[in-house]
């Protein structure tokens, strides 16, 4: 028997009996059946490549990484360290070698993946008191759909993830996640993108505006986003339009009353306008504005208050571009917040986004950046609050196959109106490691901290985790 075919039985058997145990574990449990349908869909997947297109994807002739711009540093390409900051994405930066072939689909590359995560939360609640711990079962089936078009590009991707608490079965959750984004160029200088998003969601407890139900909140984002981008010379113009609808469902507290979400239930818009003019090679001035409207359903919510507004950005600033070695931004202006209650006080003032990635060698990326925004919040009493955070994630390729990453993030929420003032504290150390291009395992740990002058909304949470993780 050759190799190629002992690898491919070898996988074969791996792939089915873990389909078995999910699906197992699904069929038990009762869940929904989206997440049957999609765990059959990728362990489908995962198995047919293994067992009939193993050999053939290893002598597919050698082409382009349609997950990666051409030249770029792996992680240039992200803008803040809070991008990707549960770290799905790290497994993409280990070497091309241990990288998935995929399947090929016509003209595209379609990659199923199946993750197993056993992690330990210290306060699940998020509480500053009664805190409880407990164990958490996570299992992600996903697949990805990539164009290999030599123009234009249309991408595909979907993700479910059951959580599963070993003493607090009310906590248990299901989230999902559709997305199909595309770009069109219509010229060498000229294109045009596009991206749909559907998000099935239950709200973080540490959230602000978490409100205390026996279960989580429920949620549902939908989301569209337009753009172009156009060059012309040393002038660059760009354009997004982007609207978001969100959804939050109502909740039962302990004592069986039901707690009314549907007065955060809201519609998004923004436009922005960004140019930019190269002054030299590497550098330019940059300016953007943008515009945004927050109309929610209710005209009243439970309290009594407006909620809907509408607000606007101006930013100036310096972009840099020098080679693989720095590139990013620095941009300062002004924002302002207006909402239609007269009770309110509207939020305003200086706004900063800077950002910067810093590649000092090939296997290493330092990413700092520092962000000024207004952020909505349906807290009562307050309109919106200023956020102003602070960020560096530093990744590391410590081996071709082995990935290290850090992420700390400083952050302080002023609401406007009742003065209270939220800090917290974020940092994660994760690491992956890419046994083979077919499978992985991965670990993480991590503590968050707020502080805030109102005592009821601080606590202390850490957090570790293993992974495992299967794909073709």
């Amino acid at each position: 028997m050759s190799a190629k075919s002992m690898i491919r039985g070898e996988m074969a058997v791996v792939v089915y009996q873990m389909g078995r145990r999910i699906m197992h574990m699904v069929s038990d449990k009762g869940y929904q059946p989206i997440i049957r349908a999609l765990a059959a869909c990728v362990a489908m997947g995962l198995l047919s490549s293994a067992s009939l297109s193993y050999a053939q994807a290893l002598n597919v002739q050698k082409e382009e990484d349609p997950r990666r711009a051409k030249n770029a540093a792996r992680v240039t390409k992200e803008v803040t360290p809070s991008d990707d900051d549960n770290g799905s994405n790290d497994k993409e930066r280990v070497d091309e070698s241990f990288q998935p072939k995929g399947l090929e689909v016509g003209k595209f590359l379609f990659f199923p993946l199946i993750e197993n995560d056993v992690s330990f939360n210290s306060n699940i609640y998020s509480t500053r008191d009664n805190v409880k711990s407990d164990l958490v079962t996570k299992i992600a089936p996903e697949f990805r759909l990539r164009s290999r078009f030599s123009e234009h590009s249309l991408n595909i991707t979907g993700r479910v993830e059951e959580f599963v608490y070993k003493n607090h079965e009310k906590e248990n959750h299901l989230d999902a996640n559709l997305t199909a984004d595309g770009r069109y160029d219509l010229s060498r200088d000229w294109e045009a993108t596009g991206l749909l998003n559907y998000a099935r969601q239950y709200e973080d407890r540490g959230s602000p505006d978490a409100v205390a139900g026996k279960r989580p909140t429920l949620t549902h984002l939908y989301s569209s986003r337009v753009g172009s981008k156009l060059r012309e010379g040393r002038m660059t113009y760009a354009g997004n339009m982007t609207l978001d609808r969100r959804i939050f469902e109502n909740v039962t507290t302990s004592t069986g009353s039901v707690i009314n979400n549907s007065d955060r239930d809201r519609t998004e818009a923004e436009g922005e306008l960004s140019t930019s003019y190269e002054m030299f090679p590497g550098y330019s001035v940059v300016g953007e504005v943008s515009a945004n409207r927050r109309s929610y359903d209710s005209n009243r919510d439970d309290q009594g208050f407006q909620r809907s507004s509408w607000g606007y950005a101006a930013r100036t600033g310096i972009g840099v571009d020098i080679s693989q070695l720095i590139r990013g931004d620095f941009m300062v202006g002004y924002m302002a917040q207006n909402y239609e209650d007269p009770r309110f006080k509207d939020p305003q003032g200086l706004s900063v986004r800077a950002s910067f990635n810093w590649t000092p060698s090939k296997m290493t990326v330092v990413v700092p950046s520092f962000e000024r925004s207004i952020q909505e919040t349906t807290t009562s009493q307050v309109s919106g609050s200023v956020r102003s955070s602070a960020g560096l994630l530093v990744r590391h390729e410590l081996e071709r196959n082995v990935v290290l990453t850090m992420t700390t993030r400083v952050s302080n929420d002023y609401y406007k109106g009742t003065g209270q003032s939220n800090w917290t504290y974020e940092a994660r150390l994760r690491g992956i490691w890419s046994l083979a291009p077919e499978y992985y395992i991965g670990g993480e740990a991590g503590g968050r901290i707020r502080t805030s002058t109102v005592q009821s909304s601080e606590f202390k949470q850490a957090t570790a985790l293993l992974r495992f993780g299967l794909r073709m």
